[in-house]
């Protein structure tokens, strides 16, 4: 049925096919399109991590940097590892999509397009390889 609706498309209406976005790009697309530069959020990765990595982290986003986490400047090689700003974290999102994974679970804030959760298990023959990202109490500041 899908066929026939496809051809009857291209046939009569003149229809475009249309690549498909992956989730990462189109909700990037809709955040950048918010232009929301101040921000906070909780950040937690799911991982086999040291917990001081795992978090969760509060991180307060001013214009378009992170300017603390968990309430004290924000300093890359500190032991929380790095964190990661909404577009940044989309950025890495999409390069482990385009990475092909065993398992991929992708969920979205419907109106800003923040991940709330994303996983990724990269080979099922392989123990502790697998990531995921939570974001949860996102605030506009």
């Amino acid at each position: 049925m899908k066929k026939l609706l496809f051809l009857f498309c291209l046939s009569f209406l003149g229809c475009k096919t249309v690549e498909p976005l992956d989730d990462a790009t189109a909700n990037l697309n809709l955040w950048n399109e918010k232009k929301i530069v101040n921000y906070s959020f909780s950040f937690k990765r799911v991982c086999f991590c040291p917990l001081e990595y795992v978090g969760p982290h509060q991180i307060v986003v001013q214009n378009g940097k992170i300017s603390t986490v968990n309430g004290a400047p924000y300093n890359a090689a500190e032991r929380y590892g790095v964190m990661y700003t909404i577009p940044e974290l989309l950025q890495v999102i999409k390069a482990n999509v385009d990475k092909n994974p065993a398992k991929k679970v992708l969920n979205f804030n419907a109106t800003f397009g923040y991940p709330t959760n994303v996983f990724f298990d990269f080979s099922e023959m392989m123990a502790d390889e697998e990531i995921g990202y939570e974001v949860t109490n996102f605030k506009i500041n």
